[in-house]
């Protein structure tokens, strides 16, 4: 019965610390910039919901906010944003456009972001990653907007202080998805054209086979 006790505890434990990468706030450095520590303070993306991924957070719409949880002060510090675009990176977050990226600040966050596209059927043939410097906080609640950024893409978010280093990161569980497959919905006109364009087609198919 104790050895039961004992490898089921054994069993447990491993499991606990196979799901800990996943949720776990682990930072890399990137670009110039380097960590203040292991692991972060974290930036939460604020959304309408959850996507049942690695990559948690649905972002509703184009327009969504970030807090920070933690104890230090933000005086002076940046916030920069991540994006992975599923094939290829488009867009700006605040007006600020991205600069390409080779490696990713969070630790765990390529495998991440590849399983949360598989579960949510979005294909990605050239995933795309980059950053953008979006300035200097004013409060713990910063309103972010993303324009011509493409469906599909998730987003990483970090706080940067003037000595460039990583005080704040988003894990995986945090990280928000823009809304959307990578689908693009024909606009009305286009709708319009393609129902005149197969009603032309049945007509001449009809005439074909009405002198046959």
């Amino acid at each position: 019965m104790k050895v039961f006790r004992t490898l089921s505890s054994m069993i447990l434990l491993g499991l606990l610390t196979a799901a800990l990468p996943a949720a776990a706030n682990t930072c890399n450095s990137f670009a110039t910039y380097t960590c203040a520590k292991s692991t972060p303070d974290i930036v939460h993306f604020v959304g309408t919901g959850t996507t049942g991924q690695s990559v948690g957070i649905l972002l509703g719409s184009n327009t969504f906010n970030v807090t920070f949880m933690g104890n230090k002060s933000l005086a002076g510090d940046d916030l920069f944003i991540f994006a992975a675009g599923p094939n290829g990176l488009t867009g700006k977050v605040n007006g600020v456009g991205f600069t390409s990226l080779s490696s990713f600040p969070e630790g765990a966050a390529i495998n991440a972001i590849k399983d949360t596209w598989s579960g949510m059927g979005i294909l990605f043939n050239s995933p795309t990653f980059g950053y953008a410097n979006v300035g200097a906080i004013g409060s713990g609640n910063v309103s972010i907007t993303a324009s011509g950024v493409g469906a599909g893409t998730i987003l990483y978010a970090a706080v940067v202080n003037c000595d460039g280093k990583v005080l704040y990161i988003t894990p995986n569980s945090e990280a928000g998805i823009l809304p959307g497959n990578g689908v693009t919905t024909p606009e009305p006109a286009s709708l319009t054209l393609l129902g005149t364009g197969l009603t032309a087609l049945a007509g001449l198919v009809r005439r074909k086979l009405g002198r046959s």
